[in-house]
């Protein structure tokens, strides 16, 4: 008898040994949607299941693919759905792009997947219009869902946002060309998304900017489409019909094109913006090393903008609440991202410094460690 009872209890032991060690659902295990590629976040080694599980699933709308922008936000979103996942304090997540870039409607649709999914709690966006989404972010919120939008502003009850302040980041582009052209010559814009909010804030900042120089003529104004390839191709086609170019105004991921378009007909601007990466860094260090003088002005868009948006969305959801005094922006809800970096001319070695290691498609990026967030809640 003894040695059946004894048996039992082992037996017993090990099923609850078994049970203790199984872990939940993978990430990025769900299917994509019809119409939408799904990343999967990479495998960190960790096989280990968290000691507790909150039951929070994240869902992620990136609004664009297919740039080094998006996928370094990307993958550092994933760093930190992952390290949310070891700590126990989400289930999972989900991050589904757009097939076609910065197109509102299919955003749409892919939130609202998002809401018909009774496992999802959390839905972070980075919105590809500050209104056309309105109507389905309300929706989210009416559903119950903790909704974030990250790298811009929307306008709608109950959607927290988590954003540089993008018209002082176009400001003071604007503002460091105008200065460094003297008050004088012919710039071009070379925009980033149409309609995308933060772009449109930008846009905005430049167009006040030149109010203040009237010797200062924006000759053109077009989107790139935060596309270095399509950046050049303008620019070329604008150096091509023979006008005087002294400055350029542009965004992220798109100045190597537009000064490359310089170099390669052997021409430079007076004074460009050119952007914190590694591609853009080695050509000016080329110009600088045949005794350019152009002025030059820089500072990241981060990326991983999002990735602050999760570590925001994800302590909302957990019950927390906004101290007094942090929030601001357009609309008195958001999280004001203050970059750290700006860089010029005379300290372009620095910023060189910082990225000449890395791949020649790498933008510098920054985002908010935990113990930063945690100090934006009561």
């Amino acid at each position: 008898m003894k040695k059946v009872v004894a048996l039992l209890l082992s037996t017993l032991m090990l099923l609850t040994l078994a049970a203790g060690c199984s872990g939940g659902q993978n990430a990025g295990s769900t299917s994509p949607d019809a119409g939408t590629a799904e990343q999967t976040p990479a495998d960190t080694g960790d096989t280990a299941a968290p000691a507790e599980n909150s039951g929070l699933v994240v869902g992620f709308s990136t609004g664009a693919a297919g740039t080094t922008f998006r996928q370094e936000g990307i993958d550092d979103f994933t760093k930190v759905a992952e390290e949310y996942k070891a700590e126990g304090r989400i289930k999972d997540y989900k991050i589904v792009n757009n097939t076609t870039n910065w197109d509102a409607n299919e955003q749409a649709n892919i939130i609202r997947d998002f809401i018909n999914d009774d496992e999802i709690n959390v839905i972070v966006v980075n919105p590809n219009s500050p209104t056309d989404l309105n109507g389905v972010l309300a929706e989210a919120v009416a559903a119950g869902k903790t909704v974030v939008a990250a790298d811009c502003e929307v306008d709608v009850e109950g959607v927290y946002c988590v954003s540089i302040d993008h018209y002082t980041w176009g400001h003071k582009v604007a503002e460091y060309i105008c200065e460094a052209l003297g008050g004088e010559g012919n710039v071009i814009q070379v925009y980033g998304g149409e309609g995308h909010p933060a772009n449109n804030e930008r846009i905005r900042a430049t167009d006040d900017v030149l109010k203040n120089y009237p010797n200062i003529k924006m000759i053109s104004s077009t989107s790139g489409g935060w596309d270095n390839q399509t950046s050049k191709d303008i620019t070329s086609q604008l150096l091509g019909s023979g006008q005087q170019i002294d400055g350029v105004i542009t965004q992220d991921s798109m100045g190597y094109g537009c000064l490359s378009a310089f170099t390669d007909l052997g021409k430079e601007p007076k004074a460009a913006f050119v952007e914190c990466g590694t591609a853009n860094a080695k050509l000016y260090q080329e110009l600088l090393d045949k005794g350019s003088t152009m002025k030059m002005c820089s500072q990241p868009n981060p990326p991983s903008i999002v990735a602050s948006g999760l570590r925001v969305a994800v302590n909302l959801a957990e019950g927390k609440q906004p101290a007094d005094g942090v929030l601001g922006g357009l609309y008195g809800r958001a999280f004001i991202y203050d970059i750290k970096s700006w860089f010029t001319d005379e300290t372009f070695q620095d910023m060189k410094a910082l990225v000449e290691n890395e791949g020649d498609d790498y933008l510098l990026t920054e985002y908010w460690s935990e113990e930063e967030v945690q100090s934006f809640f009561k």
